[in-house]
């Protein structure tokens, strides 16, 4: 009965108020005829409306009625338009130009932390380099270390760049 009392719920509710049609109160006097713990629980719902009609209904302050009503105008002020003897047409008001301003400023906020996030995001990016991708970059150097530690010094590597000696080609001077 569980998964079947909030419907249960409604419906009681719904009949007790009188808002049920004649097939659905039908329904549920039969449900009542055969079930004692739906009937308890329409009886429960009885009391609990006559507890609510003996507490005293609150009252608003005039004061509510106005601060409301003002607060209805200034919010949804129409416009009215037309002349005297012609139909009036209701138009909304339009947001107000402060209105407008809050929300330019709330999205030129939310444009900047984003533009600012992305250079943050952007110099994390940079800063933290892969060391395998350093060594990637320097593998053409790392495969050629040894050969590279043969040389004794630069301009031996010059004089056979000039002597044409590994490019098939010998320049005599």
């Amino acid at each position: 009965m569980s998964s079947d009392q909030p419907r249960n719920t409604e419906n009681l509710i719904a009949y007790l108020d009188g808002e049920l049609n004649d097939a659905s109160a039908a329904e549920v006097e039969q449900q009542l005829a055969g079930d004692p713990s739906l009937r308890r629980e329409i009886e429960q719902l009885t009391r609990t409306w006559e507890l609510l009609d003996v507490l005293p209904s609150p009252r608003a302050s005039s004061e509510f009625t106005s601060k409301t009503m003002t607060a209805i105008r200034t919010t949804q002020a129409p416009v009215v338009t037309g002349t005297e003897g012609e139909s009036t047409e209701v138009v909304p008001a339009r947001p107000t130009a402060r209105v407008l301003r809050q929300w330019l400023l709330r999205l030129t906020g939310l444009a900047g932390l984003m533009f600012v996030a992305f250079l943050a995001f952007q110099g994390a990016a940079r800063r933290e380099r892969d060391p395998v991708d350093e060594l990637l970059t320097e593998l053409p150097v790392i495969e050629r270390l040894d050969q590279y530690r043969e040389v004794e010094s630069v301009e031996f590597l010059k004089q056979l760049q000039t002597s044409g000696l590994f490019n098939g080609q010998s320049r005599r001077e």
